[in-house]
């Protein structure tokens, strides 16, 4: 009966890690499937007074799971862009920053700066400041 006793435990210790190591590829598998779901189309439309020059700078964030270490990373791209008005940049992510600025001094001229996820438009920002600049984020949207 001792012998029966001191088996039970051990069979425990043994039986247990197979259990959870299943509940951790149930529970890795979920995180996975909810950041698949998390990425989006985004669109930044640049518009204005036509012809106005502007430089541009966003960058696109995207989240993975490390099963290893079981965190979410984080890793992100940056684009660089010069132009006129009307001007429109497509991208896949599933988050941005993006700053516009106006390459001229005067208050007559208007630079606004959309950004679009999927067919929503999720920020809008605009000036007619000398040298002014538009700074938008948009984020996550989950399904």
């Amino acid at each position: 009966m001792k012998r029966l006793l001191l088996l039970i435990p051990i069979l425990g210790l043994l039986v247990l890690p197979m259990g959870c190591g299943a509940v951790q590829g149930v529970i890795d598998r979920m995180a996975t499937d909810m950041l698949e779901k998390v990425g989006a189309n985004f669109t930044i439309k640049v518009g204005g007074t036509a012809g106005l020059s502007f430089t541009g700078e966003w960058e696109v964030g995207y989240l993975h799971f490390d099963a290893d270490s079981q965190s979410i990373g984080y890793t992100k791209d940056s684009y660089t862009v010069e132009g006129q008005v009307a001007q429109e940049y497509t991208f896949e992510g599933d988050a941005t920053s993006v700053m516009f600025q106006k390459r001229a001094d005067d208050r007559w001229t208007l630079l606004s700066v959309e950004i679009w996820q999927d067919e929503l438009l999720v920020a809008r920002g605009e000036t007619t400041d000398p040298w002014g600049a538009v700074w938008l984020t948009a984020g996550m949207l989950y399904e």
